[in-house]
Order: structure tokens, then sequence, then C-alpha cells
């Protein structure tokens, strides 16, 4: 499903319109980003769905492949969606 997909059906399931349904749709994901954007630790959390967590790596030692020098990799956050009982049970 991708995302016209989506908000076709979100707009079938609640009776509005495409276009609601839409922006409804992405104001959930600029609050998710929002949210993440603040760092580690900080969750969104939608019971019986799951939570999307910003998870923080730091930075390490690796092996360039092409080079066979070590270098330092950079300190990232990234995104990670753990999934609910109720979903994982599908």
């Amino acid at each position: 499903m991708n995302k016209k997909e989506l908000v076709s059906a979100i707009a079938s399931h609640t009776d509005s319109t495409q276009a609601a349904a839409g922006e409804f749709l992405n104001a959930f994901c600029e609050v998710v980003v929002s949210e993440m954007k603040k760092g580690d630790g900080s969750t969104v959390a939608i019971p019986g769905f799951g939570q999307f967590i910003a998870k923080h790596r730091a930075s390490r030692e690796m092996r360039n492949p092409a080079t066979g020098k070590m270098m330092m990799s950079k300190a990232k956050t990234s995104a990670q969606f753990k999934a609910s009982a109720a979903l994982k049970d599908l």
C-alpha cells in the first residue's frame, strides 16, 4: 500500500474527503518526525499499534572495505518502530 492508497482508505473509513485524510496523514507524520528529532529516548506511543522510538548510535571504529584503513563512523540518531503485542499476533 502506498501513500495514495492509504489516504483513500482513511477517507473511506472516516467518511471524509481525500484532501482531509491527506492533511491528517501529513500532520501525523510531521508530529512523529518532530518528536523523533528531540533526540535519544523520545517516543511516540500508540496503544494497540506500537511505539516510534529515537535511538542514539555512538560513533565507532570501522574498517573501510575499499582501502582497509580504520576510520570512525559518525554518531547519529535513528528512528525505530516497536510493534505492540496485538500487531505482532496477526
